[in-house]
């Protein structure tokens, strides 16, 4: 009985995270979508096999991206000879997201990506971000302000371009 009860709470952690997870793991890591789905996969793999010390936890979503992240790390360093390929927003996940704002965000440095997916796109505090992370809270603030100020530069220019075309 223990094992269903264990099998039901992983399924329902899971149905209410997978969609987030996955958009973080995909901003903050700026790579292909199936390699974002190959490691939060693995993470939620990893997640399930630990579940029992998992729910104990201050935050099993924040630990699921930071391994899928982790994970997401390990592959590249592995094919880091081969060019990594960016597929434009054609998968089912990229149709919540917008293509130009995506680019946009695979611009940044990959603390700003990383924070601004965490912060921005699954509503993080500051100290769940950091925890997350690994980091300090002051550079969350700091790599969140520098994301949003450089998005927000780059989307003025582009709205003045447009008036001037």
């Amino acid at each position: 009985m223990k094992n269903l009860n264990r099998a039901t709470e992983f399924a329902t952690f899971y149905e209410s995270t997978k969609d987030s997870v996955f958009r973080a793991v995909l901003l903050a890591r700026a790579g292909e979508f199936d390699s974002a789905e190959d490691a939060v996969a693995e993470a939620y793999e990893k997640a399930f096999l630990q579940w029992d010390k998992l729910t104990t936890h201050p935050n099993p979503t924040a630990w699921v991206i930071r391994t899928a992240i982790n994970h997401r790390i390990s592959m590249w360093r592995r094919q880091r000879r081969k060019p990594m390929e960016v597929k434009d927003a054609t998968h089912p996940q990229a149709e919540r997201l917008d293509p130009a704002l995506i680019r946009l965000i695979r611009e940044l440095p990959k603390g700003q990506r990383e924070v601004l997916a965490l912060r921005v796109l699954l509503d993080f505090s500051t100290e769940q971000t950091a925890q997350a992370l690994g980091v300090k809270q002051g550079t969350v603030k700091k790599q969140l302000h520098r994301a949003l100020q450089s998005l927000r530069l780059h989307l003025v220019t582009h709205e003045a371009k447009e008036v001037w075309q």
